[in-house]
């Protein structure tokens, strides 16, 4: 028993001064550095110590590469720590020293995770990487780097050819384009369909296929694309096409005929009789009588006289048997007795016009008079107290005897007198069929007060044919056509028979009430 005590004294007397020894050492500087990764994570102090996990090391994935390629390198990383860090795996490119850096990675004490980051082959044939795990808040570690050697290919080449582009009324447009690929893998291909707009680019149509080694074709059914060139596009969803590549084209397109005469024109003006300086607002209503799509276009209101456009507006694509309505407007009305619009629609050289003849708001223009009121009537006394004056003056003049009366003055008389001994014949108008007296040997240019028209008359035993060769036109509604040039007019039924002048042609006709009979 003695001897058993005696020995656990001794020893705990030993472990005493050996504590004593190595708190004494560990104070001295130098002393801890010496320890290794795994030594620093045994310490009682905050540490982490990271290192790959087994001996899967370094994993790529994405072969066999080709020139362009996005790779992904991938790390199983354990935590021998006691300390929570983060951790991001950097690779580098030797010749181009491009660095590639992942996200960093947060893993705990005891815990393994995958760290990975994604990287491109450069170069054909081999490229050299260096890989190294980067600690967050800490300088690298040898253990933790490498390198890395990847064995790239030629960029596979990526050809885009149209074969065939068709166009019909019916099915729209059609375009049937081919896609190659070069030997290798299988690529992801957005193939795009755009057409270019006053606004800018258009995209009518977008397909993303998978596209093997080798020929595709692709059918795209695009309707009215509204322009008439197209751009076609073969774009490489991450990967890199060889520098050869042909991967876009543009084609020019022809829209379907039409005939101008099948787009019916109608408009609307409000209010129907404009004041000179007013708003008026215009309800255009287009429709397509015709087999084929009318293509996009653009609406005109087209001064007939000045040839100014006094409205405009874009017109969209109709079907064939469709219509539309267009809501325009003239900011201010032309100031003038009978304004002829011409309604104009064109598209792709067609063009399909209609005139319209205005008429002014006479009410309104009769409150306002253009003088002033005072002065006129001061003007209407005067001229009253004048011819007043020059009344009596010549009947007094006219009342004297002939051995009193001035010789120029009974000259004067006698003249009248032998004014009213012409003989006069009775003329036809050629334009109006108003009755009118003319000398019997005047030959010339003769006025009609009614219709203000000028015609030409012989001798007094020329027959009155110009008036036969008038042209006579007649509807039963308010529009009809001009005899020339078949361009259809609007004269109102209220104001026929009515002389009527073709604004585009410039011929002259009758126009009539059909059923009219002449008196």
């Amino acid at each position: 028993m003695e001897v058993t005590l005696r020995h656990t004294i001794f020893i705990s007397i030993v472990a005493v001064m050996l504590q004593i020894l190595i708190v004494h050492h560990a104070s001295q500087p130098g002393i801890l550095d010496l320890k290794t990764p795994e030594m620093k994570s045994s310490t009682t102090t905050n540490s982490t110590n990271f290192s790959p996990s087994g001996d899967s090391g370094l994993v790529i994935s994405g072969e066999p590469a080709f020139v362009g390629d996005t790779l992904t390198a991938s790390l199983m990383v354990t935590n021998k720590g006691n300390h929570t860090g983060s951790v991001s795996l950097q690779i580098t490119h030797y010749e181009s020293e491009r660095l590639f850096q992942g996200e960093y990675i947060s893993i705990s004490p005891g815990s393994t995770r995958e760290v990975q980051t994604r990287f491109t082959t450069e170069l054909p044939g081999k490229n050299e990487f260096k890989w190294q795990l980067e600690v967050l808040g800490q300088h690298g570690d040898a253990n933790l780097e490498g390198n890395l050697s990847i064995e790239a290919s030629s960029s596979q080449i990526l050809s885009l050819t149209t074969k065939s582009i068709s166009w019909s009324s019916s099915g729209g447009l059609e375009i049937d384009i081919s896609v190659f690929l070069s030997e290798g893998k299988t690529r992801p291909i957005l193939l795009t369909v755009s057409s270019e707009v006053s606004e800018g680019t258009k995209n009518l149509q977008g397909i993303l296929i998978d596209a093997n080694p080798g020929r595709r074709v692709i059918d795209f059914s695009l309707g009215d694309p509204g322009s008439t060139e197209i751009t076609i596009q073969a774009i490489p969803i991450q990967w890199k096409s060889s520098n050869v590549s042909q991967n876009i084209t543009k084609e020019s397109i022809v829209a379907p005929y039409i005939d101008s005469s099948s787009v019916i024109l109608d408009a609307f003006f409000i209010p129907e009789k404009p004041s000179p300086g007013s708003r008026v607002l215009v309800d255009v209503s287009i429709s397509n009588e015709d087999e084929k799509m009318a293509q996009t276009g653009i609406l005109r209101l087209i001064s007939s006289s000045e040839r100014t456009i006094l409205a405009e507006s874009p017109v969209p694509s109709l079907t064939p048997g469709s219509s539309v309505n267009i809501e325009m407007s003239i900011p201010e009305w032309i100031e003038r007795d009978n304004v002829d619009v011409e309604v104009q629609w064109s598209s792709d050289g067609v063009v399909s016009s209609r005139i319209y003849s205005i008429e002014p708001n006479v009410d309104d223009r009769g409150l306002e008079l253009p003088f002033d009121i005072l002065a006129a009537g001061y003007g209407i006394l005067a001229g009253t107290l004048i011819i007043l004056v020059g009344t009596f003056s010549w009947r007094a003049v006219s009342s004297r005897t002939p051995t009193t009366s001035d010789f120029r003055l009974r000259e004067a008389k006698e003249s009248q007198s032998s004014q009213l001994n012409i003989e006069k014949r009775e003329i036809k108008c050629s334009f109006c069929d108003q009755r009118l007296t003319v000398p019997n040997d005047h030959m010339g240019a003769v006025r009609c007060p009614s219709c203000t028209m000028e015609f030409i008359v012989g001798g007094p035993d020329e027959s009155n044919e110009g008036a036969d060769k008038l042209s006579v036109v007649k509807s039963t509604e308010d529009i009809l056509h001009c005899p020339t040039c078949d361009q259809a007019l609007r004269v109102q039924l209220e104001k026929r028979p009515v002389m009527s002048r073709c604004p585009v042609c410039k011929t002259q006709f009758m126009a009539e009430t059909e059923g009219e009979q002449d008196v």
